[in-house]
């Protein structure tokens, strides 16, 4: 029998900060936020950044992070 490794529903990813490398979690829920950019401060910096979740290979989720450039974010 064939099982196929699907996308949890929750699940907690973790990202490197890209100003100071910081190792951050993100709750995800993703089955309503894949592809949708959120906003999320780096635990240790607070420096703001951009979270995209979206499929990788074998059912993988991959998670783009990417600095924000204007500070003046609208959550």
């Amino acid at each position: 029998m064939v099982t196929d490794n699907k996308m949890q529903s929750d699940c907690t990813l973790e990202y490197m900060c890209p100003y100071c490398g910081a190792i951050n979690n993100f709750h995800l829920n993703s089955i309503r936020d894949m592809y949708y950019e959120q906003h999320e401060s780096c635990g240790c910096c607070n420096k703001v950044l951009s979270l995209t979740p979206a499929d990788g290979i074998a059912g993988s989720i991959n998670l783009i992070v990417d600095e924000i450039i204007n500070d003046n974010v609208i959550k």
